[in-house]
């Protein structure tokens, strides 16, 4: 399937971000046998290579924005949001991840909001990891990239995708994400790192 005009345009700005021109994946969701033959969702996923530096490879979403977050700013307007994250070269699965994500996100059975946990997407997109849920965060690694884009229509927002172990889900169950992601920091958690250990 030929990416539309919209993907191709989300692709160049990303691209911007990552330092070249990204690879882009289409991803569409396992059908739905109760869907009453309704269209599954798909996704765009942008590859960039030796980003943010060699041997790493930055992910990022190029048509979440499209499904709803279920949360509005303070007047009204839909938020959107588009995720991003970020591995090692040569372990490709981090898109599945991205894309898992994405579809969990696209159920609309989240709040889409910075500290919220997206369970098993991990899991669920390449088993067997040591991380296996997802943790989205303000971005902190991408200098150039854009966080907040305020239209008069909406505003996109993006979340960085951070892989956590079961350990750490059930610490963010119990003391909260912000203290999770304290955590994280306060151990340089790398978050590249699909097969890191827990620092709880």
């Amino acid at each position: 399937m030929e990416p539309t005009d919209d993907v191709i345009e989300s692709a160049r700005r990303i691209g911007i971000v990552f330092g070249a021109m990204p690879q882009v994946v289409r991803y569409r969701a396992a059908v739905d046998e109760d869907a009453d033959g309704e269209e599954p969702d798909e996704v765009s996923i942008a590859i960039g290579d030796g980003c943010p530096g060699p041997g790493y490879a930055s992910y990022a979403t190029l048509d979440l924005s499209r499904y709803p977050t279920n949360v509005t700013t303070d007047d009204g307007r839909p938020i959107r949001t588009e995720l991003v994250t970020v591995g090692r070269a040569d372990h490709r699965a981090l898109a599945d991840v991205l894309a898992q994500c994405a579809f969990a996100l696209a159920s609309g059975s989240f709040h889409v909001t910075p500290n919220a946990i997206v369970p098993n997407a991990v899991h669920e997109a390449d088993p067997g990891r040591t991380t296996k849920h997802l943790l989205l965060v303000v971005p902190f690694i991408w200098p150039d990239l854009e966080i907040l884009v305020d239209r008069e229509e909406d505003v996109t927002t993006w979340l960085q995708a951070v892989p956590i172990t079961d350990a750490e889900l059930e610490f963010a169950s119990r003391e909260g994400p912000d203290a999770l992601f304290s955590r994280l920091e306060e151990a340089a958690a790398d978050v590249s790192e699909i097969d890191r250990p827990s620092v709880v």
